[in-house]
Formats: C-alpha cells, sequence, structure tokens
C-alpha cells in the first residue's frame, strides 16, 4: 500500500501529505470497507467450525484462505490500477462484488458441511479446496480495493510510507471496528446471514462514497511519466515483510487456541485475538508512518522491528503460565472494586489475556509497513 504526492506530470495541482483533506475520503472508504471485510471473517470462520468439525482447522483455513485472497487481489487488482487513469470507479466495482460475493459465500456456507463430508469420503484432503474457495474468492475481491483505492491518489514515493501508513492504519480501524461488532453484536442481534447482509451494505455504503469521491476531482490521474534518475525501489522489504506476516498468521491461530484457557467462553477467543491483533497493526502503523520519512537509516530500523516482533512471540508463547492467570484476577478484582459489572470484570480478563500474549508482536509489526513502504515503492508501480 502507497500513495504519491502529485508530480508536475501529473493532473493533480497540489501535494497531498498524510494531514491533507483530500486523503480523509479515501481513509473513510477504507475504514468502511476494513469494517465490512472482517465481519466476513468472522462469520465464515464460526461457519467453518462447523462445516469442517474442528475449531483450530476452521480458523487455519479461514485464517489461509482469507489473507492468500487479499495478498492476490492486492497483487492483481494493484497491477491494474496502475494502467487506469480513473482508479476510483475498480475500486467502487470491487465493492459491488464484494457484497454480492460475501453474502453469497456466507450463503453457501451455510450449506457447505453435507458436500463437504462427502468430498471428503470420496477425494480426501482435496475436499478442503472447497470451504479455501468460499473464502478465497471474495477475499481476493477484498484485497483489491486498498491498493486500487491508494492508487488514485497519485502520490509521490517520497510521501509513499507517511501517507501510505495511515491509510493502512484506517483501513485496520475498520478491521478492528468489524471484528468487535460482528463478535459481540451482529451475530447474537442479527445472526449469521443478516450480518453478511449488514456487512454487504458497508460495501455498497464504500461504493457509492468512492463514486461520490470521483465526481469531486477536477481530473482523472494521468499515467505517470518515467523519472530515469530516480533510484530502483528494492522489492526484497517487500518480501521480507511478506514473510513476516506469514509467520505472525500462524502465530494467530497459536495465539487463538493458546488464550482459550484464560477465557471463560471459547467463543470470544477469536475475536478477542483478533481484534488485538489488528489494534497492534493499527498503532504500530499509525505511530511510524508520522516519522518514517525522518529515519536515517530505514534497512535498520525495519530489520530491528521484524525480527523483535519474532523474538518476543516466541517468549510469550514459550513463558505462558500462571502468572497471566494471577494477572488476570488482579485486573478483574480491580473492575469489581471501581464498581463495575460481572460483564465488565470478564472483559478485564479478556484485555489482559490478548495485550499479554498478542498486543506488542503486532506493534512492531504494524510500525515496520510504512518502513516496507518507504523501501519498495517506486513511481511507476504505486499499486
Amino acid at each position: 500500500m502507497s500513495s504519491r504526492v502529485a508530480s508536475k506530470s501529473s493532473a493533480l495541482p497540489a501535494p497531498h501529505t498524510a494531514t491533507s483533506p483530500a486523503l480523509l475520503i479515501p481513509a473513510l472508504l477504507l475504514f468502511v470497507s476494513g469494517a465490512a471485510a472482517l465481519v466476513y471473517q468472522v462469520l465464515w470462520i464460526k461457519q467453518l467450525s462447523l462445516v469442517v468439525g474442528v475449531e483450530v482447522y476452521a480458523i487455519t483455513t479461514g485464517i489461509s484462505a482469507f489473507f492468500a485472497g487479499l495478498a492476490l487481489g492486492g497483487l492483481l487488482f494493484g497491477r491494474w490500477a496502475d494502467r487506469l487513469q480513473r482508479p476510483v470507479l475498480l475500486y467502487a466495482g470491487l465493492e459491488v462484488l464484494v457484497a454480492v460475493l460475501g453474502v453469497g459465500a456466507t450463503f453457501a456456507m451455510s450449506l457447505a458441511a453435507s458436500p463437504f463430508a462427502w468430498l471428503e469420503q470420496h477425494v480426501g484432503l482435496a475436499a478442503w479446496v472447497l470451504p479455501f474457495v468460499l473464502v478465497g474468492i471474495p477475499a481476493l475481491l477484498m484485497g483489491g480495493t486498498l491498493p486500487v483505492l491508494v492508487r488514485s491518489l497519485a502520490a509521490d514515493p517520497q510521501q509513499s510510507g507517511k501517507a501510505g501508513g495511515q491509510l493502512y492504519a484506517a483501513n485496520t480501524a475498520g478491521a478492528i471496528a468489524g471484528t468487535l461488532l460482528a463478535a459481540f453484536i451482529l451475530i447474537a442481534t442479527l445472526g449469521v446471514r443478516g450480518s453478511a447482509l449488514a456487512a454487504a451494505m458497508l460495501n455498497l455504503l464504500a461504493a457509492a462514497g468512492a463514486l461520490w469521491f470521483q465526481r469531486q476531482r477536477l481530473a482523472p490521474i494521468d499515467t505517470p511519466v518515467k523519472h530515469p534518475a530516480e533510484k530502483v525501489p528494492d522489492r526484497l522489504a517487500l518480501w521480507l515483510y511478506s514473510i513476516a506476516g506469514g509467520v505472525a498468521l500462524g502465530y494467530e491461530v497459536v495465539w487463538s487456541q493458546s488464550i482459550v484457557q484464560f477465557m471463560s467462553t471459547r467463543t470470544y477467543a477469536f475475536a478477542v485475538v483478533l481484534a488485538t491483533y489488528l489494534t497492534g497493526l493499527f498503532l504500530g502503523s499509525a505511530l511510524l508512518a508520522r516519522r518514517v520519512d525522518r529515519i536515517r537509516d530505514p534497512w535498520g530500523v525495519f530489520g530491528l522491528l521484524i525480527a523483535g516482533a519474532g523474538l518476543i512471540a516466541l517468549l510469550e508463547v514459550a513463558f505462558l503460565g500462571r502468572w497471566l492467570v494471577f494477572l488476570q484476577s488482579q485486573a478483574e478484582t480491580l473492575a469489581l472494586a471501581m464498581g463495575g459489572s460481572e460483564l465488565l470484570g470478564m472483559s478485564a480478563r479478556f484485555v489482559v489475556a490478548a495485550l499479554s500474549i498478542v498486543f506488542v508482536p503486532t506493534l512492531l509489526l504494524g510500525a515496520a509497513f510504512p518502513l516496507a513502504l518507504r523501501l519498495s515503492v517506486g513511481r511507476e508501480r504505486v499499486g
């Protein structure tokens, strides 16, 4: 993800920085889009646990298919957006398709248990293609929304780490809201299918907002001209970050299973872990995005953040034990002493468990993202 300040060859007359009002609408669109995406993910993982019968397999399959779709969609649609004059229109189209396929996948998942069981009996492991495809195809379109909308800003790569990091933070903040909204409110009030329809309404709202945003623009974005003197971007940073992200997704599965024993119910364990995971990414990206352009040794800082995230994650899992139960009890006692309800006390236990296990590694990973953008994005390939 990146953004650019308009150069002399751009149709936009003024540069966009992270504080520019022109960035507000894309940030709001990405917030809404991120919220809808994570509502779907929470729903699909809940449904997959009924389809495949084993919750850890459901979480693993759901996370793998979801993020594989996001990655492939970002690659394919990002490259396509680099050749478009009006990428905002592509973004709007993607949001409409996500609404249709997201609801379709949710309804199909509710009927997939019998077909999956039949496939597993007759084709073995190949049966897992069914849930993977049901989650992966809508996620493919979701993955395209972020780079396509970022491409529409036509910003200078010198500002990519700053503006791109803040747009990423906005998208992640929406994802946090969607995770908590689905787990604690929507499913209880609307059910699974009703929640999917609510998420689809968010997609359609984002599409309508994108069309309105396009109408407010004075001119389409010109295809950027080549700048021979520009330093060739180093894609190694993106490859390293993708590897670190893959490891982090593996930890998300481990964390979800590890944290269950410290919570009163398995139902909310995944949602709490995911919300904390995303909060760390959001805060890390937002904090470093403000300073990324002033860092003299981006490779050094990038390496420290990635290595630190991995080391801390290993140590937290290795030393998980009764100390966490003690901290949870203290937090619950404090919440009740302050006049809180039993729900508040239980929530305090959830928060302590998630913060102790998940938060710090994801904070460091989120901080590494603006640096990866700064190191890897050039003028020719924003998407």
